[in-house]
């Protein structure tokens, strides 16, 4: 796919922060309502491109006023990841994207984290938003929650401006807390958007030295690099590339976990003659590689094993002592679903049980539903487009987008219970161990049209209701916030009302009217909202009035089965009656 130019990524700005306002009647011509367009697209850009990450605009956002100077809170409960977000929004013009980003607002927002380990500030300051959703951060950076800091600007930001980014990363580094500090400005925007949209386009050629006499080939099969390299060659590669040279890296992208990268700098700075040996180095692949005296030229080139010795290495003082292994192998392919890459990636990461679920995208299971969505179509869902893979583009234009990740919760879930899917999400696309995988998706290669429908699609026009009337609730009612966050619940216990009122008033509910017919959708699902709000309410009510302010017993309710059977029991005491 063809990168943007400086032109193309300003109409397309403009394009999509007006297509925003227009679908959320905002009116592009106030300033204010124009940058909640911008806002709102950046949740869509960041649910698009993380693919754990599902956020609706309004549970992410803080508030206009006293906002801690955070704009939006964006969630990954199941790797524990938080963005934060601050955006300055200063137009789409060739003129706006010359504005210039105030230093000290850069510098005061990753400074944030001092006071947000404040709870005292946290509940003086911040908004009733602000207050429930900051409350718990001491204890989420004490219990290993990471926070990426992410200031995104259309603006122009000088060099000095963008060292703040590093200077931060690596002060938060040394302190060994899972703090990640990110400044986008035009430029920077511009290529993280070209990367997002295409993993071809993101993927670099690049030249670096060896120290001569520590390197040998190996011609065949496949021609093969193996040699001692100076850290300072990948630092000024890191520098030059940035996140580009980890687009076929399964793990999070520089994934800082506290002791690991510790302990790296610390070998680094206090034993750098015997780093080489202690470390495992960095594994590559590159379509074409070319060696010239010491002289490394490589295309597409990808660093696939070794992110974390790169971190770490980015916050340790030069050392031309400092050596490490590197391995970079030719594939002739930029293709990571199949054949030698897809094997170097596997096995280079084997050791990370985090990688599964990318490694489950290409199960034959998967291939078959990819399909199956594509050829089918209801009324009360329309067309459903399956992105069975992290980096795959998704359809935007009277298409819903499902993730893999979101199907396998929604469907274990209403299937089985709602907790896991919180609490331990991981283990739906994981086979071994603890693994749900089977249960999540099935283990059979051929699926029956009537259980492709009862089983797959039947649970996402149940969540499509839950999550629209969950949102109608908060517009209504501000305190009723915290519904969404029981989505999964309602979504079971959805499945729990239906077979009840069958076996009571032996009559089955018409599934094909469930899919076609939304006013024959809309009888059942009103019930049966209604009746588990009210139990999820009580619930609610009796936990919150334990703290005030901590968003954390929110959580706790949501992954406790001990309040699954007593949930039950209330649900289904009273079979609502509904005269289809």
């Amino acid at each position: 796919m063809k990168k943007f130019s400086t032109d193309d990524f300003l109409s397309y700005l403009k394009e999509e922060v007006s297509k925003v306002c227009k679908n959320n009647e905002l009116d592009e011509t106030n300033d204010t309502q124009r940058t909640e367009g911008f806002d709102r697209w950046i949740v869509n850009f960041f649910n698009d491109t993380n693919a754990f990450l599902d956020e609706d605009f309004e549970d992410a956002h803080i508030g206009a006023k006293d906002d801690l100077g955070i704009d939006l809170l964006l969630e990954d409960d199941t790797n524990n990841i938080n963005f934060i977000v601050q955006t300055e929004f200063t137009g789409t013009t060739s003129k706006s994207k010359k504005t210039n980003i105030n230093e000290s607002k850069v510098n005061k927002f990753f400074d944030l984290h001092k006071k947000l380990m404040n709870t005292k500030w946290v509940t003086k300051h911040g908004n009733e938003n602000a207050k429930k959703k900051f409350y718990d951060y001491p204890d989420k950076i004490n219990n290993n929650y990471t926070f990426k800091y992410f200031f995104i600007s259309t603006g122009n930001a000088s060099s000095r401006t963008r060292e703040l980014e590093e200077d931060f990363n690596k002060y938060y580094s040394n302190k060994n807390l899972n703090i990640q500090c990110k400044l986008l400005d035009f430029s920077r925007f511009k290529q993280y958007c070209d990367e997002a949209r295409s993993l071809e386009s993101s993927i670099p050629d690049v030249e670096f030295k060896i120290p001569e006499d520590k390197f040998f080939i190996k011609k065949l099969p496949h021609k093969t690099l193996v040699a001692s390299i100076k850290a300072n060659e990948i630092e000024n590669l890191y520098r030059a590339k940035h996140e580009s040279l980890f687009s076929y890296n399964i793990r999070e992208f520089l994934g800082d976990k506290g002791q690991i990268n510790k302990d790296i700098r610390e070998t680094a700075e206090e034993e750098s003659d015997n780093f080489f040996y202690y470390n495992n180095g960095i594994s590559a692949v590159c379509t074409k590689l070319e060696i010239k005296n010491n002289i490394i030229k490589a295309e597409k080139f990808q660093i696939i094993n070794g992110a974390q010795t790169v971190g770490a290495l980015r916050y340790v003082e030069k050392d031309p002592k400092l050596e490490f292994l590197i391995r970079v192998t030719e594939t002739k392919s930029v293709q990571t679903d199949s054949g030698i890459n897809e094997k170097i990636i596997k096995f280079n990461n084997s050791q990370n049980q985090i990688t599964d679920a990318d490694f489950r995208s290409n199960d034959k299971i998967q291939l078959f539903l990819e399909q199956k969505f594509k050829a089918a179509t209801y009324k009360n869902v329309g067309k459903i487009s399956y992105i069975r893979k992290r980096r795959q583009l998704t359809k935007s234009r009277n298409v819903q987008n499902i993730k893999m990740e979101e199907l396998a919760k929604i469907r274990y879930a209403f299937l089985f219970e709602p907790c896991t899917v919180i609490s331990k999400a991981k283990s739906l696309w994981r086979i071994d161990g603890d693994g749900k995988y089977q249960d999540t998706f099935g283990n059979k290669e051929i699926i029956t049209d009537s259980e492709f429908e009862r089983k797959y699609v039947i649970p996402i026009i149940f969540y499509n209701d839950i999550v629209n009337r969950c949102n109608i609730e908060k517009k209504e009612n501000k305190d009723l916030m915290y519904l969404k966050r029981f989505r999964f619940h309602f979504l079971h216990f959805y499945g729990k009302l239906k077979d009840a009122w069958e076996d009571k008033y032996k009559k089955i509910i018409d599934l094909k009217k469930l899919l076609n017919d939304s006013e024959y959708l809309d009888k059942f699902t009103e019930a049966a909202f209604e009746r588990i709000k009210d139990k999820i309410n009580d619930l609610y009510i009796n936990e919150e009035q334990k703290d005030e302010y901590k968003n954390a017993p929110i959580r706790d309710m949501t992954i406790n089965k001990n309040h699954l059977i007593p949930l039950e029991k209330k649900i289904l005491a009273s079979i609502p009656k509904i005269k289809f």
